[in-house]
C-alpha cells in the first residue's frame, strides 16, 4: 500500500511539472525579445549601413514633354581629356584660398569643347561636349536668349548609360531678330528619379551674319567640388555640415538642398563663399538641418544660379544616407 501510494504522489508531481513547464514554455515562445534602450541607435545604424550597400531601385520611365524631343544616342567613349592642341592644358592642382595645403580639383562631369566661352556664333552651333549621362541614360540640351527665354531645347537618350564620359556632337540651329544677340547654351544631367544630378553653362554671342570666331575651351576643372560629405556616407542626427570649393565670378552666396527620392526638398540653405582672387577656387560651407523618420537617401545639390536668377548655372550633386 505504502508503495502504492507513493508510486501516485510521484506521477501527480510529474504531471504538474510537465504541465507547468508546457505552459511558460509557450508564453516565453509569445513573448519578442526585448533590446535594451542603450543598444538601439546602434542597430539602427546596422540597418542603415546595411542599406548603404543596396542597389537603389529603378524607376520606371516617364514620358518628355512635347517640346523636349527624345534623341536615341549612341556615342562612342573617349578619354577624359580631349587630344586637341587648341585646348589649354588643365591644371588640376591649386591652392585652396584659405589654406595653405595642396587641394585636388578633378575635371568637371560635365564640359565644353566646342565652342568656348563668348564665341561669336552664327547658325548653326556645332556643339561638342563631354558627358556623364549616370543611370539614368539621360543629357539634356538648352540654349537661352538673353532675356532668359528658351530658344532651343533636346533631350538625348544613350543606349547604354554609364559613369564613363561619353563624347557629344550635335548641331543646334537657331534664330534671332536683330544683329547680335547674348545667350547660355545649357547642359543637364538628371539621376533615376528626375532629380538634377548635374549642370553646367556658358555664354555664347549669336550673330544672324557674318563669320563664327570660335574660341577655345578652358581647362575643364570642375566650377564646384562637394568635398564633404563623402558620396553613400551615413549621416546620423539631424544637421549636416556640407563644405567643398567653387571658382565664381558672382559674390551671390551657393543655394545647398537635401531632395530626396520623391523629389521633395526637405532642407535648404545659402553657403556663403570664402572671399579670394577671382577665377581661384574658393572655399565654402554651410550648416542644414533636417528630420526623417527612417533612413533616407537624399541628392545634395549645389548651385550657383544663373543672372536672371531662374534655374541653376552650374550645379553639381551626390547622394548620402540620412537616417535619425
Amino acid at each position: 500500500m505504502k508503495r502504492k501510494h507513493l508510486f501516485t504522489t510521484i506521477l501527480g508531481i510529474s504531471i504538474v511539472w510537465i504541465i507547468t513547464g508546457c505552459a511558460n514554455l509557450n508564453l516565453s515562445e509569445s513573448l519578442p525579445t526585448l533590446i535594451p534602450t542603450e543598444y538601439l541607435p546602434t542597430v539602427i545604424a546596422a540597418t542603415a549601413r546595411a542599406l548603404v550597400t543596396q542597389v537603389l531601385p529603378q524607376t520606371q520611365e516617364t514620358q518628355q514633354a512635347t517640346e523636349e524631343p527624345t534623341v536615341e544616342a549612341t556615342f562612342t567613349k573617349e578619354v577624359l581629356v580631349p587630344n586637341n592642341p587648341e585646348l589649354a592644358t588643365p591644371t588640376p592642382t591649386i591652392y585652396a584660398a584659405s589654406e595653405n595645403i595642396k587641394t585636388e580639383i578633378p575635371y568637371a562631369e560635365l564640359q565644353f569643347i566646342s565652342p568656348g566661352e563668348l564665341s561669336r556664333i552664327i547658325s548653326p552651333i556645332n556643339l561638342h561636349a563631354y558627358l556623364i549621362p549616370g543611370d539614368s541614360g539621360r543629357a539634356r540640351i538648352e540654349l537661352l536668349g538673353e532675356d532668359g527665354r528658351l530658344m532651343y531645347r533636346k533631350l538625348f537618350v544613350f543606349s547604354n548609360p554609364t559613369t564613363i564620359q561619353i563624347n557629344l556632337r550635335t548641331e543646334i540651329d537657331f534664330e534671332i531678330k536683330g544683329v547680335a544677340e547674348t545667350a547660355t547654351l545649357l547642359i543637364r544631367t538628371e539621376d533615376n528619379y528626375g532629380r538634377v544630378k548635374a549642370i553646367t553653362s556658358e555664354d555664347l554671342i549669336l550673330l544672324a551674319l557674318g563669320e563664327s570666331e570660335i574660341n577655345p575651351a578652358g581647362d575643364l576643372l570642375a566650377p564646384i567640388i562637394i568635398q564633404e560629405p563623402s558620396s553613400k556616407t551615413l549621416i546620423q542626427g539631424d544637421t549636416l555640415i556640407v563644405s567643398g570649393l567653387v571658382r565664381t565670378s558672382s559674390a551671390l552666396p551657393l543655394l545647398v538642398e537635401l531632395i530626396n527620392t520623391e523629389g521633395k526638398v526637405i532642407g535648404n540653405r545659402l553657403a556663403g563663399i570664402t572671399p579670394g582672387f577671382e577665377g581661384k577656387h574658393r572655399p565654402f560651407i554651410t550648416e542644414l538641418n533636417y528630420q526623417v523618420d527612417s533612413p533616407t537617401w537624399v541628392r545634395i545639390t549645389v548651385s550657383e544660379w544663373n543672372k536672371w536668377q531662374t534655374g541653376p548655372a552650374q550645379l553639381t550633386s551626390r547622394e548620402v544616407l540620412l537616417s535619425p
